[in-house]
């Protein structure tokens, strides 16, 4: 039998209010790419729901993974962000629903805290099968449909500068290029 083993991943946590969102995007739908190259697929997402619904407990969400992480210095409580109350499978992947501790909140409006990254347990094979929570984190690791104020992904036909000029609304042939040699 695989073992199983932890992996965690960040995502962009915003509205366009400002304040802590309700339902926060977990998980894609299929294969899991993170940006430091580790790699994973969400292939039965109705089965990670199942699971949580089993458990019948909610999940934590903390700060910087710190329930996670096997800190022999650390000593004290490892305080609450949230807690995931809910798991739901929609077209682009996974979603929870959290209630927010009041500090939290504050936190992730003042955005002093803007990414979560869910901690998941995963066989060897990378197939994801359980949730174990989340944290909020200051690094994200992967791209994940964005709650509000995502921005537009580049196009590859648009090079950097073309994208610079239609954002600053400048006409192409003002666009600085390099001279050639």
């Amino acid at each position: 039998m695989n073992a199983m083993l932890t992996a965690t991943c960040d995502r962009a946590l915003e509205t366009a209010s400002g304040a802590a969102p309700e339902w926060v995007h977990l998980l894609p739908l299929g294969a899991v790419d993170g940006r430091d190259g580790r790699a994973w697929t969400l292939d039965n997402p109705s089965g990670v729901v199942s699971a949580f619904n089993a458990g019948k407990i909610d999940l934590p969400v903390d700060y910087d993974h710190q329930n996670d992480k096997s800190d022999p210095n650390r000593s004290g409580p490892v305080p609450a962000a949230g807690w995931i109350k809910e798991l739901m499978v929609a077209t682009n992947g996974l979603w929870g629903r959290v209630v927010w501790t009041a500090r939290a909140s504050e936190l992730i409006s003042a955005k002093e805290y803007r990414y979560i990254s869910p901690a998941f347990l995963h066989l060897k094979d990378g197939s994801i099968t359980r949730l174990k929570g989340a944290g909020l984190v200051h690094n994200p690791n992967l791209e994940l449909t964005a709650l509000a104020a995502q921005e537009d992904a580049m196009t590859p036909e648009m090079t950097f500068m073309q994208r610079l000029a239609t954002t600053l609304k400048l006409e192409p042939r003002r666009i600085c290029r390099r001279p050639s040699t």
